[in-house]
């Protein structure tokens, strides 16, 4: 964790136990807690490494998936790719930039992120996408902040994501077994409508 994003947990912890924490229950805490968990988590994820090597992500989706599962951690570009079919069930055609605008309109990805297609993703960030497709409303916390952390530990409850802290960055492997798990859901709780194309078995 960044020093930035350190001094943003330690002030909300400050906060809530604090002797004002009993005079600011309610609206008022909850959104000076989620400014400064926004600004940490902001900063968190502005520095998320790159790609030392970056090849090109294949167009297919056979070659999308074989790629990813190649790849020590998932980047943004090619988890986009993924997240766009398991939504929409096909293949964006475009380029990063029109990949991220989509998704943005499509409420996938929020606005304050502002990724670089090499950089490498952590299961926070990946775990918000998933729930935004997957329609995952549950958990109080989610609810509440909309943050990825929250939305990483809904994915375990659901046994959509397996063990592993939420500032982690994610395999491809394992984002791979992810998204077939979210498939299931998908289907489980009816909410797939249209026939997907397929993102693999999970491991």
């Amino acid at each position: 964790m960044s020093a930035t994003a350190e001094i943003g947990a330690r002030l909300a912890d400050g906060v809530a136990r604090s002797p004002l924490a009993t005079l600011l229950r309610g609206p008022v805490l909850r959104v000076a807690a989620l400014a400064l968990l926004c600004a940490s988590l902001s900063a968190c994820r502005a520095m998320l490494p790159r790609a030392t090597t970056q090849p090109t992500v294949p167009s297919g989706n056979a070659a999308l998936i074989q790629h990813i599962s190649e790849q020590p951690y998932v980047t943004a570009e090619a988890a986009y790719r993924a997240i766009y079919v398991l939504w929409q069930g096909e293949l964006f055609d475009g380029d990063f930039a029109a990949l991220s605008e989509a998704l943005l309109e499509g409420g996938m990805i929020d606005r304050s992120w502002s990724l670089a297609a090499d950089q490498y993703l952590d299961r926070a960030t990946v775990g918000y996408m998933v729930c935004r497709v997957c329609g995952v409303r549950s958990g109080l916390n989610w609810q509440l902040t909309g943050l990825g952390r929250y939305a990483w530990r809904e994915l375990q409850y659901k046994q959509i994501a397996g063990p592993g802290s939420e500032m982690s960055l994610l395999g491809g492997g394992e984002f791979l077994g992810i998204l077939a798990r979210a498939e299931d859901y998908m289907r489980n709780v009816g909410k797939q409508a249209v026939e997907r194309a397929e993102l693999g078995a999970a491991p």
